[in-house]
C-alpha cells in the first residue's frame, strides 16, 4: 500500500492532543507490513513550525513541509464574515500547497490519501480528479461544536455573537466536506463514536469509526491522595476555559476541606497564565512526557466545558491507570461508560473528587476501571489490526 497524508500541522513534536492523534496514526501505519510508502505532507505555521529532527526516520517515510501564513488579520476576518466563509478554514488553504500535492499525486501512484482534520480536508475536492486513490477524511472532532460551546459560555455579548458566527460558517463548511457531492471523499473516519453517529445522519458518504491508539506506558499512576492534575495545550481555548472553570468553581471548595491539596497544571502555554498563580496551584509549563506527569500527580481532572470528540489526554490518563473525574464534555466520544462516572454539573463534579480524595479504595477502583477500559478500546496492537482490516476492505471495495 502507498499512502499520502496531509496534516494541518506537524504531528511532531507532540505539543497537544491533535499532534498526538496524528502521530499515533502515522506510527500505526508504519507498523503495518503491507504499507510500502508513506508520503507525509504537513502544513507548518508560525504557531506550529516544522522541526525535521522531531520526526522519526524510516526508509518508507518521506516528509514534506509547506509553510502557510495562517495569522489572523482584522481585514481577513471581516472579509470572511461578510462573505459568510469560514475564516478558520480559509487561512489553511494555499495554492502553492495545492500545486505540490497535485504534482505528487501525478508523479506517484497512491492507494490512499488521508486528510488529517477538517483543515486538511478542504483540499480534497480540488485533488479528486488527480488521483484514483481512496480519499479518507479523518475527523478528529466536529469543529463547529467547539465554537458553539465557547459561544454558549462567553459572557461578553460581542464575543458571543462573533463566536456564534464562526460556529455557523464552520457548520456549513463541515457539511460541505461531509457531502457525497462536494467533499470528494470515499470515507469519513472518526475517532469518536458520538461523532460517527452525528456525521452518519447527515451524509451518504461512507463513515467508519476507528479510535486513536495509545502505546502502553512504562509507568502506572501512584493514585496519590493529595494531588490533582490537568494537562493540555493552552493555545486551545477550551483548555483555558476548563482550568478557569475548575479553579473558580471547584478547587476553592476542595481546599476548604483539604488545605494541603495541590493542583498540578502542565502543557504548552500554561506558564503564561498569571491568573493560575494561586496557593495550592503548581504550574509546570510544557512537559515532555504527558503520561509520566499524569502518573505522578494523583487524580486527573477532566473538567472541559466545551469541545467535541475523544480527548487524547483522557486516553493517556486511562493508559496509566489514573483515577479520573469526568465532566460531560471530557467524556464525549467514550462509549459504554457508566452514568455515575460522568458528572453533569459543578456539584456532582466536586462530590466525585472529594469521594476519591477521601477513600483510597475508590481511587484504586477508579484507576483500575479506566486502565481496563483503555485496554479494551485503545491499546495500540488491536487498533493496528482494525486499521489494516479497514484499509484492505476499502481497497477491495471498487
Amino acid at each position: 500500500m502507498n499512502i499520502l497524508i496531509l496534516s494541518h500541522k506537524p504531528p511532531y513534536p507532540i505539543l497537544d492532543g491533535g499532534c498526538l492523534a496524528m502521530s499515533r496514526l502515522l506510527e500505526d501505519l508504519r507498523s503495518l507490513d503491507k504499507v510500502n510508502k508513506i508520503s507525509y505532507h504537513t502544513i507548518e505555521t508560525s504557531k506550529h513550525p516544522f522541526d525535521k529532527a522531531a520526526f522519526f526516520k524510516h526508509e518508507h517515510l518521506k516528509v514534506t513541509p509547506h509553510f502557510v501564513d495562517t495569522r489572523v488579520t482584522i481585514h481577513g476576518a471581516i472579509l470572511a464574515l461578510l462573505k459568510q466563509e469560514s475564516y478558520n478554514l480559509k487561512r489553511f488553504k494555499c495554492n502553492e500547497v495545492l500545486l505540490k500535492l497535485k504534482q505528487d499525486l501525478q508523479s506517484e501512484s497512491y492507494d490512499f490519501v488521508i486528510f488529517e482534520s477538517l483543515f486538511a480536508a478542504v483540499y480534497a475536492p480540488e485533488l479528486r480528479s488527480f488521483s484514483k486513490a481512496k480519499f479518507i477524511y479523518r475527523a478528529h472532532n466536529i469543529e463547529n461544536q467547539i465554537w458553539k460551546d465557547l459561544a454558549t459560555h462567553a459572557k461578553n455579548i460581542f464575543k458571543k455573537w462573533y463566536l456564534n458566527q464562526l460556529a455557523y460558517s464552520l457548520k456549513w463548511a463541515e457539511r460541505s466536506a461531509w457531502s457525497e457531492d462536494q467533499g470528494g471523499l470515499d470515507l469519513i473516519l472518526t475517532i469518536s463514536q458520538s461523532d460517527l453517529q452525528q456525521i452518519e445522519g447527515q451524509t451518504l458518504t461512507a463513515c467508519k469509526y476507528l479510535p486513536a491508539s495509545i502505546e502502553r506506558p512504562q509507568q502506572l499512576s501512584s493514585a496519590a491522595p493529595d494531588k490533582l492534575c490537568f494537562i493540555g495545550a493552552f493555545d486551545w481555548k477550551p483548555n483555558v476555559e476548563a482550568v478557569d472553570w475548575f479553579l473558580n468553581h471547584v478547587f476553592l471548595f476542595i481546599q476548604q476541606r483539604h488545605p494541603a491539596i495541590e493542583f498540578h497544571i502542565a502543557g504548552k502555554g500554561s506558564e503564561n497564565r498569571k491568573q493560575w498563580q494561586l496557593p495550592g496551584v503548581v504550574v509546570h509549563g510544557f512537559v515532555p512526557d504527558a503520561k509520566a506527569f499524569i502518573a505522578s500527580n494523583g487524580i486527573f481532572v477532566g473538567c472541559l466545558q466545551s469541545g467535541s470528540g475523544v480527548k487524547m489526554k483522557i486516553i493517556e490518563a486511562m493508559s496509566v491507570g489514573a483515577p479520573i473525574v469526568l465532566s460531560n464534555k471530557s467524556a464525549d466520544g467514550l462509549s459504554e461508560l457508566p452514568k455515575h462516572l460522568v458528572q453533569q454539573d459543578q456539584a456532582a463534579f466536586l462530590s466525585d473528587i472529594l469521594i476519591l480524595l477521601e477513600q483510597q479504595e475508590k481511587r484504586e477502583e477508579r484507576g483500575q476501571y479506566f486502565l481496563h477500559y483503555f485496554e479494551r478500546h485503545f491499546e495500540a496492537k488491536q487498533i493496528q489490526r482494525q486499521l489494516l482490516h479497514l484499509l484492505e476492505e476499502l481497497q477491495n471495495n471498487d
